[in-house]
């Protein structure tokens, strides 16, 4: 009852369409109830009937089929405009959700999964409404006219009838339940097809690389076949249900026929109360099997609604402040007190850090892999909280900042930037609403990549492609640079951001990154240790400690230490 709970909620703010369109349905309902009582007074009236009354009927008739089109078409009008209204929320509410989410749920996530589900949650929201909200509705209120009518008729009709419909409402909750199961299971396995496909489309490069096309299309195939089990066991619940539910509607209305014929014969019933128990029967047995068949399409929706709508009710972790604070004027001191973290998994990252960052200076984590450098930025972003300690930027706990204020006093500059797959002027001016062409230019001048960019046909026009796969590395790390030039925050962190690229690229780089310096605080994490000769602090992690802290010319005089350990691989040759 959640689901259509959080469903209805969103009908709310469009409560009268809804209203209206239920009103017309209604009245579509009571019209389609009126032709057979207007068959019954023909039947048995015809010897006697005048030609004007005649024309009376048949204009009656016309003005009732005339009403129910235009209630019908009312009713389809007004619902389009509040469902389209509503389910456009049920969305905006729903991604607004996802972006809320913490940077660590989605790194769990699995893409095709979540876009599967969104699908069939917004095509299910339209689906419930009309069926619920339009068919169902209307074929309640058709057994009411059918069953007030036969009480007068022939209490026998009416009891034959109510048998039948316990019969099938209990036949159909057993065979709704079962389809329900058979349901969820189907929309995991098409879920995990879904993942598998968006999986490939995103890691295309890998596959091209190894030439393992044939495997991909073989691993779908092979997933394709617990999807089809799911399928048919999904499948096979619609199946059973209209065996069951059409054979006892069939044994319904031959009951319903004999009796009402029986009747005719020994003189109880008129002829005319005869035709007008056919029209109802054979106008409510096909309504109800539809009904049926509209519960069926509510189950089904109600499970991808649910799957939908599920979505919202995500923890979040990293909450927001109840009373953020606000930092008018940022320095940038940046300070680890008694850090300590681990990961979900138990894993230690950091132990015991110490160590304060200072304004207008460069300081650079270097170390191994594992040591620690990338959970120190994610602790210095907010995407994680410290298990122990605090983290500090400009002596405030970043607990009691609001995150988006945090994260708009860091530029991150990460070793892999990932582009939208739109223009390069969308992509360097994306950290900043309403942002003139100057600026944008401007910024990639300091980036050392406007010379570049003026030389493609299209300019600063030109598309990216997805994840920017139509630049080079060192171009996607100098527009990564350019966005941080635009936002000027006074905390910038470049993370291994020259880790993969020639000497070239990292020398313009390089280049960029001396520009920063001035009035900021310029964190590093690097392999190339090249990257941070020049740095004014050095700060060696090994095994989530710090081991060794100093300049380039301190540390590369201790003969044991890893610093220099580290120093001598590189110089020689050698890979970390």
């Amino acid at each position: 009852m959640k689901t259509f709970f959080i469903f209805y909620n969103f009908f709310r703010k469009y409560k009268r369409d809804l209203i209206a369109s239920l009103f017309f349905s209604l009245i579509a309902s009571v019209l389609s109830g009126a032709p057979p009582f207007l068959y019954r007074y023909l039947v048995n009236n015809f010897q006697v009937l005048a030609l004007k009354t005649l024309f009376i009927i048949i204009g009656l008739f016309f003005i009732i089929k005339l009403g129910m089109i235009i209630s019908d078409n009312l009713f389809f009008h007004i619902g389009d405009h509040a469902v389209a209204n509503a389910s456009r929320d049920a969305r905006i509410k729903v991604f607004s959700k996802l972006q809320e989410l913490d940077f660590a749920f989605h790194v769990n996530k699995k893409s095709g999964e979540f876009i599967s589900k969104m699908k069939r949650g917004d095509n299910a929201f339209s689906a419930v409404h009309y069926a619920l909200n339009g068919e169902f509705i209307g074929e309640l209120f058709n057994f009411l006219v059918v069953a007030v009518t036969f009480s007068f008729i022939n209490i026998k009709i009416l009891f034959i009838l109510i048998i039948f419909l316990i019969l099938n409402i209990v036949f159909s909750i057993y065979f709704l339940k079962k389809n329900m199961e058979a349901r969820t299971k189907f929309n995991n396995e098409e879920d995990n097809i879904s993942h598998l496909i968006v999986d490939n489309l995103i890691n295309y490069e890998t596959v091209k690389y190894f030439a393992k096309e044939k495997r991909e299309i073989n691993n779908l195939i092979f997933n394709f076949k617990k999807w089809k089990k799911a399928f048919w066991d999904f499948s096979i619940t619609f199946r059973k249900m209209n065996i069951t539910i059409n054979t006892i509607s069939t044994i319904a209305i031959m009951a319903i026929l004999y009796i009402a014929g029986t009747a005719v014969i020994n003189k109880k019933l008129t002829s005319g109360d005869f035709v007008l128990i056919i029209a109802f029967i054979m106008q409510f047995f096909p309504g109800f099997q539809g009904l049926i068949r509209r519960m069926r399409e509510i189950v089904k929706s109600y499970s991808d609604l649910k799957d939908y709508f599920d979505i919202l009710d995500y923890p979040l972790v990293m909450r927001e402040p109840e009373n953020p604070v606000r930092i008018k004027n940022v320095v940038g001191v940046v300070n680890f007190k008694n850090v300590s973290f681990a990961y979900f998994s138990g894993q230690e990252a950091l132990k015991n850090i110490n160590l304060e960052i200072t304004p207008e200076s460069t300081t650079a984590l270097i170390g191994r892999s594992g040591s620690g450098k990338t959970t120190f930025t994610k602790l210095l972003l907010r995407i994680y909280d410290p298990t122990m300690g605090e983290v500090q930027i400009d002596g405030h706990n970043l607990k009691n900042l609001k995150k988006e204020d945090l994260r708009r006093m860091i530029g991150m500059v990460p070793q892999e930037p990932i582009l939208f797959n739109n223009t390069i002027a969308y992509n360097i001016s994306y950290p900043k609403d309403d942002v003139e062409e100057k600026e944008i230019i401007a910024a990639a001048r300091l980036a050392n990549l406007h010379s570049f960019i003026v030389s493609l046909p299209r300019g600063y026009d030109t598309v990216v492609g997805e994840r920017g796969v139509k630049l080079s590395g060192g171009e996607k790390q100098r527009l990564a640079i350019a966005r941080v030039f635009l936002l000027n925050p006074p905390v910038i962190i470049f993370d291994e951001a020259t880790s993969h690229l020639d000497s070239e690229s990292e020398r313009l780089i390089q280049d960029s990154i001396e520009k920063l310096r001035q009035h900021k605080t310029l964190i590093i994490i690097a392999h190339r240790l090249s990257t941070i000769m020049k740095a004014d602090k050095i700060i060696v992690l090994d095994k989530g400690e710090i081991k060794e802290t100093g300049i380039h010319s301190e540390l590369i005089s201790k003969k044991r230490g890893i610093y220099k350990l580290l120093w001598n691989l590189q110089t020689e040759g050698a890979v970390i």
